[in-house]
C-alpha cells in the first residue's frame, strides 16, 4: 500500500501464518491491539500535580474464528500444548489482511506464541452459515508490518 493510499480494505478476507505455514482463511480476528500500562505519581507536599509515567506493555490473546476445514495446524499445535509433557514450543506468527485480488495489503506479526484455548463448532447452532471453531492465542509481541 502505498504511503498516500485513501484504499479501505474490507477485514473479511484474511489469513494466519504460524513460523511461516499458511494455517488457513479466517473471518474473524480479535485482540490486534497493544496497550501500555499508565500509573500516576503524586507529588508530595503542597503541590498538587500528579505525573503520569508508562509502565509495561500488555497484549492480549488473539481470538481467531474459521469454519471448520481439513487443515489442522492450528489444532495440531494446541494439542501439542496440551498432550505432552514435553516443553512446549512457543512460535511466531502473522496475521494478514488481503485486498479483493488476493495480494497481501497487511500483516500483523506476533511473537512467542502459545495457543490457550480451542473451541469447537457448536453442533445444531449456524454460524456465517458453517461449523465454526475458534482458537485463542497468546503472545509476547505484536508489529504492524505494511
Amino acid at each position: 500500500m502505498s504511503e498516500n493510499s485513501t484504499e479501505s480494505y474490507l477485514p473479511t478476507y484474511f489469513g494466519v501464518e504460524i513460523d511461516g505455514i499458511n494455517c488457513g482463511k479466517f473471518f474473524r480476528c480479535e485482540g490486534l491491539e497493544s496497550e501500555n500500562y499508565v500509573y500516576e505519581v503524586e507529588e508530595g507536599g503542597l503541590n498538587t500535580t500528579t505525573h503520569k509515567f508508562i509502565g509495561r506493555t500488555r497484549f492480549p490473546n488473539l481470538v481467531l474464528e474459521k469454519g471448520i476445514t481439513d487443515n489442522s495446524e492450528i489444532y495440531d499445535w494446541y494439542q501439542e500444548t496440551v498432550a505432552t509433557e514435553d516443553p512446549v514450543t512457543r512460535k511466531d506468527g502473522s496475521v494478514i489482511l488481503y485486498n479483493a485480488a488476493g495480494e497481501e495489503v497487511m500483516r500483523w506479526n506476533f511473537y512467542r506464541a502459545l495457543p490457550c484455548r480451542w473451541v469447537g463448532p457448536q453442533l445444531g447452532h449456524q454460524v456465517h452459515g458453517c461449523a465454526v471453531e475458534r482458537i485463542e492465542i497468546m503472545h509476547e509481541g505484536l508489529e504492524a508490518a505494511v
